[in-house]
């Protein structure tokens, strides 16, 4: 049986590949004593937390994701967006568990309907669908057709569901952020005295890989602010932000082993300074 003193609610923030930081962040707590008692997840991060969840072991975890073979994810034809849903619905069906009820850890998912504009929560019911639609990121993914309603990732609305644990436990919450920075240089043409069609046109000269990121800064940004309400509102009692380089974009799958470090040396970090002590307390 678990110290309940050494027990705690995790959430977990989406960021895509950023997300392999909280692989090494739950190794590191796994060393430090702690256990987890709940979690809620969103995106990338929802996939691990199914796959964690399923069997509470962060080794096993990480075998599973450095198993993966990411270019089964490409979707060639096109039809479900850049990445398909089938690489990940395998992966869940494999390594995860058939529904929320037969995890060993509580796990709750939001997901966004994008016709009704509404959030849901799941944390009953299939575990595969919700999950599949929390990791479907606008551009990447199709929507995810499920009871009726077209799903998607759950960030557009909450890419940090530190109010969704506290209905799981009334364990002290950690949480693991592993979102792009919203701040930052951006290296776009210099189009002097052009005219505004010569400036547009320069701009797509360029490439998509520049829209793309302009789009997903304006995105991050209007992310973040909600983010930062929403910590307001429900602060966790620890929160963590894994020092991942600026560059590590959501789709460096091979950058692994420097997330995975990053977030394991963010635990052990403030677990030497003596920051996870107050959690003990904590009920």
């Amino acid at each position: 049986m678990a110290d309940r003193a050494r027990t705690l609610g995790l959430a977990l923030s989406g960021g895509g590949a950023r997300c392999f930081a909280q692989v090494g962040a739950l190794r590191a707590l796994e060393e430090a004593g702690w256990e987890v008692a709940a979690i809620a997840a969103n995106s990338s991060a929802a996939v691990l937390a199914a796959v964690y969840a399923a069997e509470p072991d962060a080794r096993r975890l990480e075998e599973v994701v450095r198993a993966i073979d990411f270019s089964s994810f490409l979707d060639p034809d096109g039809t479900t967006g850049l990445i398909g849903h089938a690489g990940v619905e395998e992966l869940l069906a494999e390594h995860a568990a058939p529904t929320f009820e037969d995890l060993a850890v509580p796990l709750v998912v939001p997901a966004v309907d994008v016709e009704r504009a509404e959030m849901l929560v799941f944390g009953s019911g299939p575990l595969v669908p919700p999950v599949c639609a929390s990791n479907a990121f606008p551009g990447l993914f199709a929507p995810v057709a499920y009871l009726g309603r077209k799903l998607m990732d759950g960030g557009i609305v909450n890419n940090f569901p530190v109010d969704l644990v506290r209905a799981l436990t009334d364990r002290p919450v950690l949480a693991i952020d592993c979102r792009p920075a919203v701040a930052g240089p951006l290296e776009l043409p210099d189009a002097g005295d052009a005219s505004l069609l010569e400036k547009v046109g320069a701009l797509f000269q360029r490439g998509v890989p520049t829209i793309v990121e302009l789009l997903m800064r304006a995105y991050n940004i209007t992310q973040d602010r909600v983010v930062e309400v929403t910590c307001a509102l429900h602060p966790p009692d620890l929160r963590l932000r894994p020092a991942l380089p600026d560059d590590l974009d959501i789709q460096d799958f091979s950058r692994m082993d420097e997330a995975i470090e990053a977030g394991y040396r963010a635990v052990a970090e403030a677990v030497a300074g003596g920051r996870f002590e107050a959690l003990t307390a904590v009920g």
